[in-house]
């Protein structure tokens, strides 16, 4: 095998722009510095016969020929790495994850670790490793980072009897870890959902033309929550979806990679694959059903679930049934020692939900900025006030696919009016909503076994917070009027839990001692390795030094295993002091302990002056014996002695054992609650659903008090018409940088109308712009919106022609991204949709721009027929068109809107923002400039030649 730090240099010799991929292989650097797709396989074809082999090239020969040479967990190593061609494969060996051959010399070095060899009479084997505890840390680096797919092989143990035998420990494949498989990951990050999407496209779709309606499956799902989804949407719609899903991963055939989709070639719009991860699955040779497939979905005969999902398999269309196939396939395959609970598969329809493509997205800024692409001065940080993990990530999906159904919207509407109301309430409501911790996550924690004690402890206090909340609600419905009452009640139905297993669970878990070790093991941990002498439990009549978490009386058995432990300890401490008593009576020691050792054996310590330690000695070397059994020194020094005896020793195993039998028991009692609480999972993630759902629009209360807005009607008209609307963040940043008001304005439209914006430079429009869109996604969202009156006429799409950058990767000018963004609007834009154009034209000649900017308008407004908002530096060119073609559409649905800059004199400017009707014809490009730093020499000049005409 050629060594793949090797075989990159080889391909950037002879290629300076190279997109490194292979099948099944994933992406070996960050998505966004990706470009000409070459597959590994063929490269290694190619440069087999290269001469210029370095010295691990011939080490890897050689071990090659010689692998029976290798111990047997070398030889499995070997093959494992060959089975996962281009995988990072981390094989546990003891209490570290190793790498061996290429991967150590390739891998160390990124995971600044140490390399090294290990000799064999094949030759030195390079390795390198570290501890367990450290695997999440280097899987951050290598799949976040690096974007390498990692293969982890574990340790596990055979029951054989025999200490030395062989075969004691086997080590096989237990995950496959890629960004949408990283559940370690996941499970800390609360904010965001971890997306693993699959697209099924239409076999040999790719062989002609592309039809944008036609249909394309999709399917996704959270690992760590236990959500999967399926859609169907038509390839003009795809790449709305993926930027709705915000995936991981994204999966694709493996016959499709010769194909090279995500350069555009085929279908433009799909360039966009190039800003994710995106990996190519080959699919199995055997067809496999999704029935094949149920243990993923639940456990044991649950004959109701089944029906339930046969159910559901019956409502989806083919290519939604075969991407959910490949998606537990994948899931399946990389996940195999892990037991999987998805909830049942939900379909989401395109007709509910308002389209939002990615430039739209990043242009409105709604999960990140343009700046820095950072979370803070977003539309979701602005108004995000959610206590809940859940509630934090349905909200962000509600910004991305606000809602289409007028009755959701209203009934949204009507409970953020009943919190706001009711602001007490609201409050209380929040602040229990706080100790809500994130159950869906908890859940699938218990399904890969990683739960503890404390995850019991919190989700049953979540639980019981839950029915708190739920009577707290049932006290406000006879002051409701019907509607509310109707709301309320359903929700209070959703809550609904019979606590009976929760209270048992929090009565049964000493919580206190729960954080007692908790805090310990943390204190532990952060202690470097030391001799630490553990003295024996002394005390029999306190029985509180046992360090447990469940009381004894809970069980039976847990009773017994406790009776037998002070047993033991009382015989122990018995024979201790016997021992004790004996050795100081008849030498004069001073004391003598038992202690536990570092290496957890159990010794007698025994303290005293040099004269009592040597009758002692002489004593111990001559014919000692105590009941029936000798002292035997392990270690001395001038004032001590570490000796055992068989009758100390028995009775300390003695303990041991029975304490290690109690923390079992401890263990089984912690896992049937888990086991309860997993047979109730569909009843938790209702619950889980329900309160999210509570907590944003319980957070949209507080945001209308704290941000002054209003409630929207919105309806299934064709009309927009917003009154002293404002931008959330730029008003944010101008109040709390500047201490500054925002400037209010209005936008009154109906179908097909068009508003041309003109201003200065830094006049406001692009800003005007964004935040009619803004408050259009709010009100469809649910939320209150910031103006003093709204009425919102139902959107389909919002589309956004906003800013202008060029696209070098992709060899696309300023203009032609102009262009493309263009294009798509006047594809895609409907009569229910709302278009934003940040100029059009400019990036070209003025005529050809001017030509351009009113064909596109007139296009707008005879076909699509969509509400447009459109700002320009041309309107004097435009009108005089316009003017030019009386009797057009645009003559009748053109209206010119400006916002001035109010000269104080030759130097001091400020704008209002004020949008009033009129064209403005300057764009007081000079001052800009002079504000900018411009030498003044320059500006005089500009001014003279402006001035001549």
């Amino acid at each position: 095998m050629i060594c793949r730090s090797i075989l990159y240099r080889r391909i950037l010799v002879r290629s300076s722009r190279i997109r490194l991929y292979s099948t099944d292989v994933a992406k070996t650097k960050p998505p966004q510095i990706t470009t000409i797709r070459i597959n590994l396989d063929d490269l290694k074809k190619n440069i087999s016969d290269d001469s210029t082999l370095s010295k691990n090239d011939e080490f890897e020969k050689k071990v090659d020929n010689d692998k029976n040479l290798l111990p047997p967990s070398l030889r499995q190593v070997r093959k494992i790495m060959d089975v996962h061609k281009n995988h990072v494969v981390l094989t546990q060996m003891g209490s570290f994850y190793e790498l061996y051959f290429e991967h150590a010399t390739q891998y160390a070095p990124k995971l600044n670790i140490s390399l090294t060899s290990k000799k064999y009479s094949s030759g030195n084997v390079p390795f390198a490793g570290f501890p367990l505890s450290q695997l999440n840390r280097h899987l951050k680096l290598l799949v976040n980072q690096l974007g390498y797919s990692v293969t982890i092989v574990d340790q596990f143990q055979n029951n054989t009897p025999i200490d030395n035998d062989p075969n004691k420990f086997y080590r096989k494949v237990s995950r496959i870890v890629t960004p949408g498989t990283f559940i370690d990951e996941a499970f800390e990050n609360f904010r965001e959902n971890s997306y693993l999407l699959n697209i099924e496209f239409p076999s040999n779709c790719m062989n002609s033309l592309a039809d944008p309606d036609t249909k394309v499956g999709l399917c996704w799902c959270d690992i760590s929550t236990g959500e999967i989804f399926v859609q169907e949407v038509p390839l003009k719609d795809l790449i709305s979806a993926i930027t709705r899903i915000k995936p991981k991963e994204i999966i694709l055939n493996n016959e499709l990679f010769k194909y090279n989709i995500e350069n555009g070639e085929w279908y433009p719009e799909l360039v966009e694959l190039k800003k994710y991860f995106v990996k190519f699955q080959t699919l199995p040779a055997q067809y496999h059903t999704v029935d094949t497939f149920s243990n993923l979905f639940f456990s044991g005969n649950n004959d109701h679930m089944r029906r339930q999902l046969d159910h559901k398999m019956r409502s989806f269309t083919q290519k939604e049934i075969a991407s959910l196939r490949n998606i537990l396939e994948y899931v399946q395959d990389h996940l195999p020692d892990c037991s999987i609970n998805f909830q049942l598969p939900e379909r989401q329809s395109t007709t509910c939900i308002m389209q939002i493509d990615s430039r739209t997205n990043s242009a409105l800024e709604l999960h990140s900025t343009i700046m820095n692409n950072g979370i803070r001065g977003s539309l979701l940080s602005t108004i995000r006030r959610t206590v809940t993990p859940s509630g934090t990530r349905l909200l962000s999906k509600w910004l991305s696919a606000p809602s289409l159904d007028i009755e959701e919207i209203k009934e949204r509407q009507t409970l953020v009016g009943l919190f706001k109301r009711n602001s007490s309430f609201n409050n209380t409501l929040i602040n229990q909503l706080k100790e809500i911790n994130d159950l869906s996550r908890i859940l699938q924690k218990f399904n890969f076994g990683k739960g503890t004690a404390i995850d019991l402890i919190q989700i049953s206090k979540s639980l019981k917070t839950t029915s708190e909340i739920s009577r707290m609600m049932i006290t406000r419905l006879p002051k409701l009027k019907k509607k509310e009452k109707v709301l309320l009640q359903k929700l209070i139905d959703q809550l609904a839990f019979d606590t009976s297993l929760i209270d048992n669970i929090l009565e049964s878990i000493n919580e206190d001692k729960l954080v007692s070790q908790q805090k310990s093991s943390d204190t532990s941990e952060g202690i470097e390795s030391q001799d630490i002498e553990k003295n024996m439990p002394q005390d029999e009549s306190n029985r509180e030094i046992l360090d447990t978490i469940i009381p004894p009386g809970y069980s039976p058995l847990l009773q017994q295993y406790h009776d037998e432990y002070f047993s033991n300890l009382e015989s122990k401490d018995s024979f201790e002091s016997s021992c004790s008593k004996y050795l100081i009576d008849t030498f004069g020691i001073r004391k003598a302990v038992l202690k536990q050792r570092q290496n957890s054996t159990y010794a007698l310590l025994v303290n005293g002056s040099p004269t009592s330690l040597g009758k002692l000695d002489s004593w111990l070397y001559e014919n000692n014996d105590f009941k029936n059994a000798k002292f035997h020194i392990l270690q001395k020094s001038n004032q001590t002695r570490w000796l055992v005896h068989s009758g100390l020793t028995d009775r300390a195993s003695k303990i041991e054992l029975s304490l290690l039998k109690i923390k079992k028991e401890e263990e089984n009692i912690l896992n049937s609650f888990k086991i309860q609480l997993l047979e109730r999972c569909h009843e938790i993630r209702i619950i889980n659903s329900a309160l999210a759902y509570i907590d944003i629009l319980s957070s949209f209360a507080k945001l209308s008090e704290e941000k002054n807005l209003t409630c929207p009607k919105v309806d299934n008209s064709l009309e927009l018409e917003i009154i002293k609307g404002r931008h959330l963040m730029v008003e944010d940043g101008i109040t709390n940088k500047y201490l500054q008001r925002f400037v209010s304005n209005d936008c009154i439209m109906n179908q097909g109308d068009i508003w041309v914006i003109t201003g200065p430079n830094m006049g406001g429009k692009s800003t005007f712009l964004r935040q009619n869109a803004i408050i259009v996604i709010l009100a469809q969202i649910g939320s209150y919106v910031p103006c003093e009156s709204a009425h919102i006429g139902l959107v389909d799409k919002i589309f956004s022609r906003v800013g202008s950058a060029d696209d070098l990767y992709n060899e696309l000018s300023t203009f032609m991204v102009e262009m493309i963004e263009t294009s798509f609007i006047l594809h895609g834009a409907t009569n229910r949709s709302l278009a934003i154009l940040d100029e059009i034209g400019r990036g070209t000649s003025g005529k050809e721009g001017i030509s351009i900017a009113y064909a596109a308008m007139n296009f707008m407004a005879e076909q699509n027929q969509c509400r447009t908002l459109f700002a320009t530096h041309f309107g004097e060119e435009l009108n005089n068109l316009i003017q030019r073609r009386p009797g057009t559409i645009l003559s009748k649905k053109v209206k010119f809107f400006q916002s001035k800059m109010i000269e104080i004199d030759r130097v001091k400017f400020y704008y209002d923002y004020r949008m009033v009707p009129g064209i403005c014809t300057k764009s007081d490009a000079i001052k800009v400039a002079r504000s900018a730093g411009f030498p003044e020499s320059v500006l005089e000049e500009a001014e003279r030649i402006l001035a001549a005409g």
